[in-house]
């Protein structure tokens, strides 16, 4: 008998509701997650679900199904954001300078239901499911973290969820290759000689240097890549000197990649060392960069792709199933990749009625809680999908 996903956990909607208010109202930042660990780790033990504890801001669920299958990790992150929240909501964050303005607290009230769910369909089930609730995946390696511990290193599939809100409440996306692209941070420091801005011919001036270190990378996408290819080189920042009369010694300039394909994102960081380093020694400075390779590109496995769009055809009408557009934002879902293929989708919700209308990131945003159980749906009917095909 094909288990009904949506109505399983439509059953738990006031519960899972009331869940994510509770991590609503306690965010917590990057890598100190540990009161929303507590609470995830309290609700699945006294059900009965197997945890796997490797840190106080980790947890790993683990459901055997009865049957042979495969193995298959889904990532739901936990962390909330430095920020300020600006709305009017009853269980607004009552931590101040912390907000979960990403909608991570709506992932992990569904990442906790999805376990229920499975747990308790378990003896329908076949493979092994992995639940895995992650820290610090605003920019801060948190899923470096989790693979380190070695405890998804048996997963052959992973799935990722994301709410969005660009998208119609209730609609389901899901496409094939990139969808989200790499999200690298660089410093470029510039070191040249300073002094008098009277002798210019004494020194060598980092800000003329650092200047056409800038411009000269403003050439990178527009003839390193491809003209198919989407990519961002960004200089978002440019710090240098202290007076109009003393030529600066020193520049500090920072900035972003961003590409959808692997060979790209290769080209970026070495086009980014080179021009630096040779542009700089043209003025005779030197250039020292300090990369933060963030993440990889989430790219969406097509056959995973496949799979979790036949599961949505089971959950929604044919005109909620939408497709996914290219983001140029990142998540570090991409680093499960180096274990086994991914696919990471998102769920529509831009509700205007609702206000929830207001971009990620910003202290207005909202989670329409409306779409909790289609989320849970989504992960459990994917999770057991991916967890009977054999290989």
């Amino acid at each position: 008998m094909t288990i009904d996903w949506m109505n399983e956990a439509q059953t738990r909607f006031d519960v899972m509701r009331a869940l994510f208010e509770d991590l609503h109202r306690h965010p917590e930042p990057s890598h100190r997650e540990v009161r929303t660990n507590a609470r995830v780790r309290d609700l699945l033990s006294r059900a009965g679900v197997q945890l796997l504890c490797p840190k106080d801001n980790i947890t790993v669920a683990v459901i055997h199904g009865a049957r042979p299958g495969r193995t298959v990790g889904l990532r739901f992150d936990t962390d909330a954001l430095e920020m300020q929240e600006l709305t009017d909501l009853p269980y607004r964050s009552e931590a101040d300078g912390l907000m979960h303005g990403c909608g991570h607290d709506a992932h992990t009230a569904v990442g906790v239901h999805a376990a229920l769910l499975l747990h308790e369909r378990r003896a329908e089930l076949s493979g092994t499911y992995k639940v895995i609730f992650q820290p610090a995946e605003e920019g801060e390696h948190g899923a470096d973290e989790v693979i380190r511990t070695g405890l998804v290193d048996d997963a052959q599939a992973f799935f990722g969820l994301h709410v969005w809100s660009l998208y119609p409440t209730g609609t389901l996306h899901a496409s094939p290759g990139g969808v989200c692209a790499s999200p690298d941070m660089f410093t470029l420091t510039i070191h040249g000689r300073g002094g008098h801005g009277a002798t210019p011919h004494l020194c060598a001036d980092a800000v003329a240097a650092g200047a056409a270190v800038v411009q000269s990378l403003q050439h990178v996408v527009s003839r390193l890549v491809p003209p198919t290819q989407g990519a961002v080189l960004t200089v978002g920042s440019f710090h240098a000197g202290t007076r109009c009369n003393i030529i600066a010694g020193e520049a500090v300039l920072e900035g972003t990649l961003r590409a959808f394909d692997d060979g790209v994102r290769r080209t970026l960081i070495d086009a980014l060392r080179r021009i630096s380093s040779d542009v700089a020694a043209a003025h005779g400075c030197t250039a020292e960069v300090a990369l933060n390779e963030v993440a990889g590109v989430v790219y969406n496995d097509p056959h995973l792709c496949a799979l979790a769009n036949a599961a949505a055809a089971r959950l929604v009408p044919p005109e909620r199933i939408l497709p996914q557009e290219p983001s140029m934002l990142g998540d570090d879902f991409a680093q499960y990749r180096a274990i086994a293929p991914c696919c990471y989708v998102q769920v529509g919700m831009r509700a205007p009625e609702k206000g929830c209308c207001h971009p990620h990131h910003n202290g207005l945003f909202r989670v329409d809680p409306d779409v909790l159980p289609l989320c849970c749906a989504w992960m459990c009917a994917c999770a057991a999908d991916a967890g009977a095909v054999s290989d």
